[in-house]
Formats: C-alpha cells, structure tokens, sequence
C-alpha cells in the first residue's frame, strides 16, 4: 500500500509539473516569444514522459507555424517548419482521443498551414527556385488532401477535390525541375477533369506533345479528342 502510495504521488507531481511546462509555454506563444516557446517546447516533448503530451505537440505545432510566418525566417527554413507543424498537429489529435484543442479551434491550423505552404510555394516560384517550389507545392497538396480526408470544412474558403490552381502551378514546377514524367501525371489530372479556358490550353498541348514523343498513341488520341472539342480555333 505505502508503494502504490509513494507511485501516486510521483504520477501527481509529474503531471502538475508536465502542466506548469505547458502553461509556461502557453505564455511565452501568447507574448509571441516564439523562439523561447520553441526551445522549452522542444526541450519537453525530448522527455520520453512527454512523448505522448496531445498539449505539447500542439503548442509545437503552432509555435513552428507562427515561427515560419516571420519575415526573417528564411523559406527554405520555414519549409521545414511548416512540414514540422503539420505532423505535430497530427501527433496532438492522435495522443487526445477527444480532440479538445483541434475541435475548438475548428481545425484552423490545418488551413493556414495549407494556405501558407501555398504562399512559400508561389514565392519559391517567383525566385526561380523550382526546386523548392515544386516542394512546396505538392506539401501544400497533401495537406489539402488531409483536411478534405477528414472532411474538415471553413466558412472562408471552399477546398475542392481538384484544386486546379495548385494543381497546375505544381505540375509547371515540376517541369521547371526536368521531371517531365511527374509533371505529365499532373497536367493529366487537369485533362482528366476537363478543364477548359486560355489558362488551360497549354495543359492539352503538352500532353499531346508528350504523348506523341513518347509514342502512346491511346493517350495521345484522348488528349487529341480533348483538345479539339475544348479548343476548336487553335491550330495546335
């Protein structure tokens, strides 16, 4: 009895210790000290105690976040946090079977991380670095992907099955980096759903043009039939 007595009130002190750490980080994420939030959540979940601590991967997960919005992280830096941030608010919903925290913030912070991994990926773009960029893209993709799997929806913004901004900007990176095989099964998703309009040509014109140097003539007719029925005045 005095043994299962001396474990309860080691178990008591180490969860009220466990939850001064959070409160404390809690505040310095509140005042925006965000690179000393980094280091004492990083600091809490290295304690194997922590490895399970819903809390401490969400805080972690919106510290990196907050930490990659900063105009003086680099991109290439905010790349890897955001990549972090993600998989910590993944860590948060499995280690909290009721999903408290998520739930009350209406699972905003997959969206910003998704709208944001957008942005790095445009700006990537814009530097010409297409690399990066085609990185940055198709992260943004599967975060998408996860919201729309979780059947996640926000008031501001609608996300669609086949988001075809992305979904074209990633397979015009993807070319950038001479991966022009990846960059096909992209465009291919565009003609699959029949988009059409003066953005789009280029979609068709491709893969025809892919298909015929590659000889599949069964792909090349259905983009061929395709392309003259969306754009019947083109001469391509």
């Amino acid at each position: 009895m005095k043994r299962i007595f001396i474990l309860t009130l080691f178990a008591i002190s180490a969860f009220y210790a466990g939850a001064q750490d959070i409160d404390a980080i809690a505040e310095m994420y509140n005042k925006k000290q965000y690179k000393e939030a980094k280091t004492a959540v990083d600091k809490m979940l290295a304690e194997p105690k922590n490895a399970n601590s819903s809390d401490a991967w969400y805080f972690k997960g919106r510290i990196y976040n907050s930490l990659s919005q900063d105009a003086a992280t680099p991109k290439s830096e905010a790349f890897i946090l955001k990549t972090a941030a993600f998989e910590a608010f993944q860590n948060a919903q499995k280690f909290d079977p009721k999903d408290m925290r998520m739930k009350l913030e209406t699972y905003t912070s997959y969206l910003d991380l998704y709208l944001g991994l957008y942005d790095l990926g445009a700006g990537l773009f814009n530097d010409k670095d297409f690399a990066s960029a085609y990185t940055a893209f198709t992260k943004a993709l599967d975060v998408e992907n996860f919201i729309l799997s979780k059947k996640y929806e926000y008031p501001q913004v609608k996300l669609y099955a086949l988001d075809t901004a992305l979904v074209l900007n990633t397979a015009i990176a993807t070319r950038q980096v001479k991966r022009e095989e990846d960059a096909m099964r992209y465009y291919r998703k565009l003609a699959d759903a029949n988009v059409v309009g003066n953005t789009y040509l280029d979609v068709y014109q491709l893969l025809a043009d892919y298909y015929n140097r590659v000889k599949d003539t069964d792909n090349l007719k259905i983009i061929l039939d395709k392309g003259r029925k969306f754009y019947p005045e083109d001469a391509f």
